[in-house]
């Protein structure tokens, strides 16, 4: 692990201390990421087309609007084009972050410097099919509370695909506040696969979710 990548586990959650983080780091993000094996981005796309599967969508996967929520440097994002979804929005955080997802040329639409768990992502609520939220549900970013918010971007049946890591599951009340959910009916479960490629050093989980508001 990258002396960036165990930084990042140590921002308790603050808001603008996020935002500076990643501004910091938006150069050498690729790079950092990369040497250690990134499976995630593919992982999340594998996860949307079985869930897409599941539902029975099928057909052409370019009619399907997707927001890449904390798309960072574009990497889910280029993925998911790459699998044949080219209607892409791409919404982080991060200024920096958020001008390299764009570069990559991928999305439709790209904007920064938005926090998607507060009021500031008003005008994204309900705008997306799909939702793809890869490498933010993280030991020191956002508590698992904030799937509330992640899934109010997506449509009344639309998707919500979520990647997680065993330390998030360690360190916060994860599978306490999806089983709420889940209970409730807020969240359906489409699929759930454990112990795949995240990163060289651990496996991650792969969770995606119809969403009923």
């Amino acid at each position: 692990m990258t002396e960036s990548m165990h930084d990042a586990m140590s921002l308790d959650g603050d808001v603008d201390r996020l935002r500076r983080f990643y501004d910091d780091w938006a150069d050498g993000y690729d790079a950092d990421v990369g040497s250690h094996g990134y499976g995630m981005p593919d992982m999340v796309a594998s996860t949307l087309a079985d869930a897409v599967d599941v539902l029975g969508w099928g057909g052409d996967r370019t009619a399907i609007a997707i927001v890449d929520a904390g798309c960072g440097t574009g990497l889910v994002g280029e993925a998911l084009h790459s699998a044949g979804w080219t209607n892409l929005r791409g919404v982080d955080l991060s200024e920096e972050m958020a001008e390299k997802a764009a570069a990559r040329g991928v999305y439709r639409a790209v904007e920064g410097g938005v926090d998607l768990t507060s009021s500031a992502a008003d005008h994204l609520r309900g705008s997306a099919d799909a939702v793809t939220v890869g490498g933010v549900f993280t030991v020191g970013h956002v508590p698992p509370t904030a799937l509330v918010s992640m899934a109010s971007l997506a449509r009344s049946g639309g998707i919500l695909t979520v990647s997680t890591r065993d330390a998030y599951h360690r360190e916060t009340d994860w599978h306490g506040v999806v089983a709420e959910l889940e209970s409730s009916g807020q969240l359906q479960r489409l699929v759930h696969t454990a112990n795949e490629p995240y990163t060289m050093d651990s496996t991650g989980d792969y969770w995606a979710w119809q969403v009923n508001h």
